[in-house]
Formats: structure tokens, sequence, C-alpha cells
């Protein structure tokens, strides 16, 4: 019997740890109560007990994947850190569980294929970008997905 006690103590004391997280951002750097940079797996919650964010941090900065909700559980965004600097892909999903953006950046800046979708998932841009600049052929596209426009920024002088 006392080891049951014991391993239902020691699951209250992970539950706690895990999910009753005491961590406040500040300046973008998230501290324990004592004010101390946090390492580990970050999780919140809205009301409703869904997860509204999860995300790993190092030292207080966001490192890896942040996955963000919507109230219904529903997985809103996937972005990418290093170092809390946007860096890798991001992704948009609506409710409906349709991708509607993907971006993608390296030290912080936009860097690589840009693409958004409608709500029905056809595709409205497709865009490049190479280090912060707008690079590549943008294309633009209808509401049906047929191509309306494009433009080379690849050929175009800098000023």
């Amino acid at each position: 019997m006392k080891k049951l006690g014991f391993i239902l103590v020691l699951f209250l004391m992970i539950s706690v740890d895990m999910f009753g997280q005491n961590i406040t951002e500040v300046k973008g750097v998230y501290l324990t109560s004592e004010l101390k940079p946090y390492s580990g797996k970050y999780t919140s919650q809205f009301d409703n007990g869904n997860i509204k964010l999860e995300m790993y941090l190092n030292k207080g900065l966001k490192e890896g994947q942040v996955k963000l909700y919507f109230p219904s559980g529903q997985l809103n965004e996937i972005r990418s850190y290093r170092k809390n600097e946007m860096h890798g892909t991001w992704i948009v999903y609506n409710e409906s569980g349709v991708k509607t953006s993907l971006a993608n950046y390296k030290k912080g800046l936009k860097n690589g294929k840009w693409m958004i979708w409608n709500d029905k998932g056809i595709l409205l841009y497709d865009l490049q970008y190479k280090n912060g600049e707008k690079t590549g052929v943008w294309k633009i596209y209808d509401d049906s997905g047929t191509l309306v426009n494009e433009r080379n920024y690849s050929t175009l002088k800098k000023k």
C-alpha cells in the first residue's frame, strides 16, 4: 500500500511539473518563479483544458518546434526556432485542418519557399525569399487556382 501511495505522489509531482508550470515570459525569455531561465518542455492550456501551446525551451529561449492549437484542440500552427530566433519551416492550418500557409526562415530572415492557400486548400501565392529579400519567380493565383500574375525578382536590378 505504501508503494502505491508513493507512486501516486510521484505521478502527481510529475504532472504538476509538466502541466502546472509557473513560467513567465520576460522580454522573450521564459523564467521560473525563481527568475531563472527555464529549460524543458513547456505547455499552456485553454480554460477548457485543451492544450494551447507546447514548446521546448533551452535556457529560457524557444528551441525547435512550437505548436499552437485552437481551443477545440485542432492544430493551428507549427513554428520553428533556434535560440529564440525564427529558423526553419512555419506552417498554419485553419480550424478544418487545411494548410493555409507555409513559410521558411533562416536566422530570423525570410528564406526559401513561401506558399499561401485559401481555406479550401487552393494555392493563391507561391513566393521565394533569400536572406530576407524577394527572389525567384513570384506567382499569384485566383480562387480557382488559375495563374493570374507572375513576376521574376531574380532579374530585377537592385537600386
